[in-house]
């Protein structure tokens, strides 16, 4: 007889931007205003106006956009206004990334598409940077400059400023079967209690023991997370001296556990805080305490519930062994997890 044990995951994504807005398949919808400078020999002095674009990444820090780019554009000479618009499709990269902050660079060509005054067609270059608002928006500021191929290869030099709005890919559900393979239980032969000898009545029993302890042990590989996930989820995170002001690498590993939770909702986290031995014991209770408060602000501020977050403080107590020193005490400066399954939460009567 098999029994098959499934267990139903998610192939998560950690999307803190800037990173996760370069994630494959995520889409990129933005509007910009723009203004303009353009050579002399285009009859043209400067335009002002607007436009829009779209993009998709084709991998981390490699995309493919379209704008268009719509301008009202003055002339010398006291001559009418005039609209100038093009439209471009180009290759960007991310070459660089600094925490919320990104540098990007592109190239393409264009078309014009308002054909009454000015019909051309070129090629052009980017540079640019964005800033991360949120998980979804960021801040995109660009320099563009435009070679126009038949007009002598005149150019114009614009600047972009606007929002950018991402959609990532559907998560994907990826679901891994185990198959253990038990043998099935002898029958059971119904027989008159006084006909059934002593030595048969503890073989009956020796046998339900071993059945019940079986599905004691299913019953535990059911509600034992993968090693990968108990790796993710008791990696510690560390604090500068006497902060509780997260760190970019404590954000990093926080991020990596809202994924776990959120694909395992029946999850909870036993947080405790801790502090060097600088400081009075009350003292570094209190900060013990804030270390661990600021952790479960940042999961919750990312969608956790409170209730899976339970929170401890033990100061200084509980040191870690051969920590003298300033590298040693650097290592107490921690917050620690313990992760709980639903069925062994200790807030359950």
């Amino acid at each position: 007889m098999s029994i098959r044990v499934c267990t139903l995951g998610f192939a998560a994504m950690m999307w803190a931007l800037p990173a996760a807005a370069q994630e494959r398949g995520t889409m990129e919808f933005g509007a910009f205003g723009s203004a303009a400078k353009f050579d002399d020999k285009l009859t043209l002095k400067t335009g002002y106006g607007g436009g829009g674009r779209i993009g998709m990444y084709l991998d981390r820090g490699l995309a493919v956009e379209f704008e268009d780019a719509e301008m009202r554009a003055s002339r010398p000479g006291g001559l009418k206004d005039v609209n100038v618009g093009i439209l471009s499709g180009r290759l960007v990269a991310t070459p660089f990334t600094a925490g919320a902050l990104s540098l990007i660079v592109g190239a393409g060509a264009g078309v014009s598409t308002e054909t009454n005054f000015l019909h051309t067609y070129g090629v052009d270059a980017l540079v640019g940077a964005k800033l991360a608002l949120s998980d979804n928006v960021s801040l995109r500021v660009d320099g563009v400059w435009d070679w126009l191929a038949n007009q002598d290869w005149q150019q114009y030099r614009s600047v972009r400023a606007g929002l950018s709005v991402y959609r990532r890919p559907a998560q994907r559900e990826r679901i891994v079967t185990r198959t253990i393979e038990v043998a099935a239980p002898a029958p059971v032969m119904m027989m008159h209690e006084d006909s059934v000898s002593a030595a048969e009545t503890r073989r009956l029993r020796d046998r339900d023991a071993a059945l019940r302890a079986l599905r004691d042990s299913l019953d535990r590989a059911r509600r034992t997370p993968p090693p990968e996930v108990v790796k993710i989820m008791e990696a510690h995170i560390h604090f500068a001296f006497n902060k509780s002001v997260l760190t970019d690498s404590a954000r990093a590993l926080l991020d990596q556990k809202v994924a776990v939770f959120k694909a395992n909702p029946e999850l909870s986290i036993m947080m405790v805080g801790y502090t060097d031995r600088v400081g009075k014991d009350a003292y570094n209770m209190a900060l013990g305490e804030r270390r661990a408060k600021a952790a479960r602000n940042y999961l919750v501020a990312r969608g956790i519930a409170p209730e899976r977050v339970i929170l401890e403080s033990k100061g200084e107590r509980d040191q870690i062994p051969g920590t003298a020193g300033k590298a040693g005490e650097a290592e107490n400066r921690r917050a620690i997890f313990r992760l709980i399954m639903a069925q062994d939460d200790p807030r359950k009567p």
